[in-house]
């Protein structure tokens, strides 16, 4: 992995390479960010520059024997450790071609994405104690090949109890010893481990950014929903690379064909519509649900152009004539309702029930009155 294969994150780069090229390399740094910013790619990168025999002023090689080994991420001197599932005797090494091949598939990797890739659904992954007393044994040999030897660890979130046991490892580590932890939640790790080490924030991408990499991916030509999108992503560009491959169809006007239906209060005319919203599947029902919320809050900040400055034109009309009927009397209701109903989709729940669950509480919550409002 080279920092020019990543994404955006110019400013952190060129800190990590400065600082390196200058020789302040700590011995444990914490790379942190929300999942879908490049947090691991970042490590990665970052750990190939320092084994690098040719490096240029802004990157690895790519070219040279370490460089080639870090991209097949076969390289003697890094070693890695991230969840898995299994019994007592089960290290990170059982899983290891499973590793390499979701890395290298997808440099947005998330703990979903692995667990999935492993067939862990409804199973118990953590980095047991046989894992932890396997990174003492790999650091405790001298490099082979590189002038450091990189101990990557993805997601140590999932340590618990047992990174106490590195502690004294991690705060004084073997001579030309590296630590790269990468976490998607830094506040569910140890303070003590914390502590121990510097953090590296990575950003969270700006709709822009998402956007435009959305755009260049060349996954939708519309734009309109590369707009959507980018907006419901939340900064996790792995999220919106994955709402583009499974969805094609726009939002607006299937959303504002449904809130006119509820507002009127017609269970025929809602119902006429499930085939419409549901048979495009589960992730096109959540991304819609997702899309719903972000209309919802547009609602609240209709008065403030500058806060819906992400809105289509067609989009920045429909809102102001919805946010009559979303007040602050409701809109603690609608927010549940949306939100159970993603939760309930995550959870596997049927889909159509949860469309005419979600359409009755709809019904209930807009007002009945003054309909010709949203046409």
């Amino acid at each position: 992995m080279r920092f020019s294969e990543i994404y955006g994150h110019a400013d952190l780069k060129q800190k990590l390479v400065a600082a390196a090229r200058q020789g302040r390399i700590p011995h444990a740094q914490m790379f942190t960010g929300g999942e879908g910013n490049f947090s691991l790619a970042m490590a990665l990168a970052y750990a190939q520059f320092l084994s690098c025999t040719q490096q240029t002023e802004t990157d690895s090689c790519g070219e040279c024997s370490s460089c080639r080994k870090y991209n097949a991420m076969i390289h003697p001197d890094l070693h890695f450790t991230f969840p898995f599932y299994g019994d007592k005797t089960t290290n990170s090494s059982d899983f290891m071609t499973e590793f390499r091949a979701a890395v290298t598939g997808n440099h947005l990797l998330g703990i979903n994405d692995w667990i999935e890739a492993i067939g862990g659904e409804g199973k118990n992954l953590n980095i047991n104690i046989n894992e932890v007393r396997g990174i003492f044994r790999k650091l405790s040999l001298r490099p082979y090949e590189s002038e450091y030897k990189v101990l990557l660890m993805w997601l140590p979130e999932y340590l618990g109890k047992e990174g106490n046991t590195l502690l004294k490892l991690i705060e004084e580590p073997p001579d030309k010893t590296i630590f790269l932890l990468v976490t998607e939640n830094l506040q569910a790790i140890l303070p003590t481990i914390i502590s121990r080490t510097q953090i590296v924030k990575i950003p969270v991408f700006s709709h822009a950014e998402i956007e435009q990499y959305l755009k260049e991916s060349g996954l939708s030509t519309d734009t309109n929903l590369i707009k959507n999108i980018a907006m419901m992503s939340e900064g996790n560009l792995n999220k919106a690379v994955k709402l583009l491959s499974d969805v094609e169809s726009p939002m607006f006007e299937i959303f504002r064909q449904w809130m006119l239906e509820c507002h009127k209060g017609q269970m025929e005319n809602i119902l006429a519509l499930t085939e419409k919203i549901t048979d495009q599947g589960k992730d096109f029902f959540k991304l819609f649900l997702n899309y719903g919320l972000h209309i919802i809050r547009a609602t609240l900040t209709a008065d403030y152009k500058s806060s819906n400055s992400y809105l289509s034109d067609q989009e920045i009309e429909f809102v102001g004539k919805l946010k009559k009927y979303i007040t602050v009397g409701n809109v603690e209701e609608l927010y549940n309702a949306f939100n159970s109903g993603i939760f309930e989709i995550e959870r596997y729940g049927n889909v159509k029930l949860i469309y005419i669950n979600l359409s009755l509480k709809l019904k209930n919550n807009l007002k009945l009155s003054q309909q010709k409002v949203l046409n």
